[in-house]
C-alpha cells in the first residue's frame, strides 16, 4: 500500500556513485535504486545517467500507485543556472546546468538542488544525531571533505552558500597552491583521492581502507598517524572558533574501527576550550540521499517528521 503523507523524489549525483530513491517526512527513503558514477566518461554523461536513474524511479513509483509532490537533489560544488562552482571531482561538471536538465525531466515538478555535504548534515538535523542541536557541526571525512554547520538553531549557508569548505583549509602556508588555483589544499592532501595520490608514490596499500587492514606495519601506522592528525588539528580549530555542542562525524573514513574518531576526540579534549561532544553520524553512505529528501520536503513546505525509529547504516 502506497504510504500516506508528502512524497519526494530523491537524487544523490556523488562522485563514485549516482542514487535515486523516493522519500518520506519520516525520512525513511524506498525504492532506491543506485547505478555508478564513472566520472571519467565526462559530465554531461554521468548526469544524462543520473536522470534517467531518477526518471526509472519516479515512473516505478507511479506505476506502483504513489505519486510525487517535489524533487530533492544533492551534488557536488554549488549549483547555479549556467554553472557549478567549487567542482573539480566529474571533468566538465562546472559546466553543466543541472537545472534546466531536470526541469526537462521534471517540468510538473518543484526542483530543490544542494551541495551534497550541506544535504548530509540536513539529514542529521531532521533524523539523526543533531536533532533538537542548537549549535553543532557535521563534518564529512572522506573523498571529499567538507562541514555543514548549525548556528543558534540555523543552518549557516554563507555569504556565497558555501560555508563550511574546511577542505579549503590552509596547513603548510602560503607556498601552497590554493583556491584561486582551482584546488582545495587540505583536501587535495588529506581527502580520500589525495591520498590514493600520495599513496601511489610509495610502496604502501593503495587506498585508507587497505591501509587500516594492515596498521601491523609500521610504515603504515605511521602514515595514518599522520592523517588522523592532520584532520583532529584541522577539527580543533574548527570547533575552537564554533564553539559547537555536538560535532557529528560522516564519511567513509569514520566506518567501522578506523580510529580517527577517537583521535579527534582525545585532541580536542586537550585543544579546545569548550570540547563538544563527538559522535558518530547517524546515516552513512546514503546520508546525502536522505538529506535530499529533507531538502524537497522543505520546498513544499512539508516538515520532517521523527515519528519512525531510524537505523544506523
Amino acid at each position: 500500500m502506497p504510504a500516506t503523507g508528502p512524497a519526494v523524489l530523491a537524487l544523490d549525483l556523488g562522485g563514485t556513485k549516482l542514487a535515486a530513491g523516493v522519500g518520506h517526512a519520516d525520512g525513511e527513503v524506498t525504492r532506491q535504486a543506485q547505478a555508478p558514477t564513472r566520472a571519467s566518461e565526462g559530465a554531461e554523461s554521468v548526469l544524462q545517467r543520473a536522470i534517467e536513474l531518477a526518471v526509472r524511479v519516479y515512473e516505478e513509483e507511479l506505476a506502483a500507485g504513489g505519486r510525487i509532490d517535489a524533487v530533492g537533489v544533492a551534488t557536488m560544488g554549488y549549483t547555479h543556472e549556467t554553472h557549478v562552482e567549487l567542482a573539480p571531482n566529474v571533468p566538465g561538471w562546472p559546466e553543466l546546468r543541472i537545472p534546466r536538465a531536470l526541469a526537462r525531466a521534471f517540468p510538473e515538478l518543484p526542483v530543490a538542488i544542494g551541495n551534497d555535504v550541506h544535504l548530509a548534515a540536513q539529514a542529521e538535523i531532521a533524523w539523526g544525531s543533531l536533532e533538537g542541536v542548537s549549535d553543532g557541526v557535521y563534518l564529512n571525512l572522506g573523498s571529499g571533505i567538507s562541514a555543514g554547520i548549525i548556528c543558534g538553531g540555523r543552518f549557516l549557508t554563507g555569504a556565497n552558500g558555501a560555508a563550511g569548505e574546511v577542505g579549503y583549509s590552509l596547513f603548510r602556508g602560503p607556498e601552497e597552491r590554493m583556491a584561486a588555483d582551482g584546488i582545495a589544499p587540505f583536501e587535495q592532501w588529506f581527502g580520500g583521492a589525495g591520498v590514493a595520490r600520495r599513496l601511489a608514490q610509495t610502496d604502501l596499500p593503495g587506498s585508507v581502507a587497505e591501509l587500516l587492514d594492515r596498521r601491523d606495519d609500521p610504515a603504515v601506522r605511521a602514515f595514518i598517524d599522520e592523517l588522523w592528525t592532520g584532520i583532529a588539528v584541522m577539527t580543533a580549530n574548527l570547533c575552537s572558533a564554533l564553539n559547537p555542542s555536538v560535532l557529528s562525524l560522516g564519511g567513509g573514513y569514520v566506518r567501522g574501527d578506523s580510529g580517527v574518531i577517537e583521535r579527534i576526540s582525545e585532541l580536542l579534549r586537550r585543544a579546545v576550550p569548550y570540547p563538544p561532544s563527538v559522535v558518530r553520524a547517524r546515516f552513512g553512505a546514503d546520508a546525502s540521499l536522505r538529506g535530499a529528501v529533507a531538502s524537497a520536503l522543505a520546498a513544499i513546505g512539508a516538515p520532517a517528521s521523527t515519528s519512525r525509529q531510524q537505523t544506523v547504516n
